[in-house]
């Protein structure tokens, strides 16, 4: 705001400024004072319309991830990373059980398996509310339903 302000203080200036030669150089200099605040002003609106673009975008996101909260459909969007963490650490767990049981499934598969029936039953949030033994507890009938192959 300041800085329309001022753009239009110094367009004032200029136009009631006299035509000497002397005046003619200040003039100058305050047409190109003008021109720059114009062009900062400018890129000021831009950069506005731009970041109101990003909140717009956000908060699309956000209503609906409250959608997905309401509907109950947040149980199964556990992170991709979170994921992948997740099924690395079990099947090395699992790897030596399952290469020793001919009826198992390869390790990463039965994991794969136990971790999408988690993610059904429960969020990410329950889920790492929990101790170990919880954890291990609640991942034991999936487990056991992805075991043969």
């Amino acid at each position: 705001m300041r800085i329309a302000a001022t753009f239009f203080c110094l367009l004032a200036i200029i136009s009631c400024s006299s035509s000497s030669s002397d005046n003619e150089s200040v003039v100058a200099d305050l047409q190109t004072k003008v021109d720059e605040l114009s062009a900062s002003l400018t890129a000021a609106n831009e950069s506005e319309a731009a970041l109101e673009a990003k909140v717009e975008v956000l908060q699309t996101k956000l209503d609906a991830a409250s959608e997905q909260m309401k509907s109950g459909a947040y149980a199964a969007t556990w992170p991709d990373d979170y994921q992948a963490i997740w099924t690395d650490i079990c099947a090395l767990v699992l790897k030596d059980q399952a290469e020793a049981d001919p009826a198992a499934a390869p390790a990463q598969d039965i994991c794969e398996c136990s971790l999408s029936g988690l993610m059904k039953a429960f969020t990410v949030r329950q889920y790492e509310s929990w101790s170990q033994e919880i954890k291990d507890g609640a991942v034991a009938p999936y487990l056991t339903l992805c075991w043969s192959a």
